[in-house]
């Protein structure tokens, strides 16, 4: 009878949480936890719940007791992992990882796998900007791109990503993964600028992409942005011609990422020197660094 009654419950939470009442659904979960203490389901809801919402230390614990009642459960496993690299537990999250069978490595500390390329989507429930980046370990992911400033994210800046992929994009004939951002978990020092650029030939652009690299500054050509729809984002675009908008006077909107705009506009003047036909006007920080 209690076991039934429980279960109801656990239903009854899925649906409140499904049609966004949070609280509600946290209320029936622990109810049927309470009823139902050695059954892991509630306490894999309760860590799911407060991984969603951003309540780290209680995901942890969540998480850790369905973990200990159904050590097969992978779910919990992952969001384990998830919510202790989020308070920096090195320990926690490197068992996480091991248990659910990722390698990892040995040692102790922060936890950094060999970067792999994946996609991230910011902002997932708004805007939904998609940006590429380096995987640092299952849980975060280093943006490489120079976000939109209305994304309020930034160039290096380090974002906790959810576990489940959700849609990819095609490089080189190969799909990558995208996973949806749950927060920002380091912010960068780069601010972002926005500048027109006049960029005659590919040749230039290249020079462009190659001070802005020696000088440790990110470059985006944002007239090839697409703006495309949530179903879209979601499945995969596949390969595709990135062309760029240029306006009636042959400029274009970049958008650049530099710890001051003094390094941006030697990096740019630098440029302008050595290709012929470029100038750049309009510099502006669009949005500035994080005060760390």
């Amino acid at each position: 009878m209690r076991q039934k009654l429980a279960e109801w419950l656990n239903q009854s939470g899925n649906a409140a949480s499904d049609a966004g009442k949070l609280r509600g659904a946290e209320r029936l979960y622990k109810l049927a936890s309470t009823l139902t203490p050695q059954w892991s389901v509630p306490w894999y809801n309760l860590g799911l719940l407060t991984k969603n919402t951003g309540r780290w230390g209680d995901s942890l614990r969540f998480n850790q007791r369905a973990l200990s009642l159904n050590p097969g459960d992978e779910g919990a496993c992952w969001n384990l992992g998830i919510a202790a690299t989020a308070l920096h537990d090195w320990s926690e999250a490197r068992r996480a990882w091991k248990h659910y069978g990722i390698d990892i490595g040995e040692g102790t500390g922060e936890i950094m796998t060999p970067a792999v390329t994946a996609c991230v989507r910011l902002n997932p429930q708004s805007s939904g900007e998609v940006v590429w980046g380096e995987r640092l370990d299952p849980a975060r992911l280093m943006i490489l791109n120079v976000p939109l400033p209305e994304s309020r994210h930034r160039f290096r800046d380090i974002v906790l990503n959810d576990g489940a992929e959700n849609g990819t994009r095609e490089v080189g004939g190969t799909k990558v993964p995208v996973f949806d951002e749950l927060t920002i978990w380091r912010a960068s020092d780069y601010s972002t600028l926005q500048v027109r650029l006049r960029v005659p030939n590919d040749d230039s652009e290249r020079e462009l992409v190659r001070i802005c690299g020696e000088s440790e500054i990110g470059v985006e050509d944002w007239s090839t942005l697409r703006i495309i729809c949530d179903e879209c984002s979601r499945g995969n675009q596949g390969p595709h011609d990135c062309k760029s908008a240029e306006s009636a006077n042959g400029t274009r909107n970049f958008g650049l990422a530099a710890k001051n705009q003094e390094d941006a506009v030697r990096a740019l003047r630098k440029w302008t020197t050595i290709c012929e036909g470029t100038n750049f006007d309009d510099l502006e920080t669009v949005f500035g660094a994080c005060i760390q």
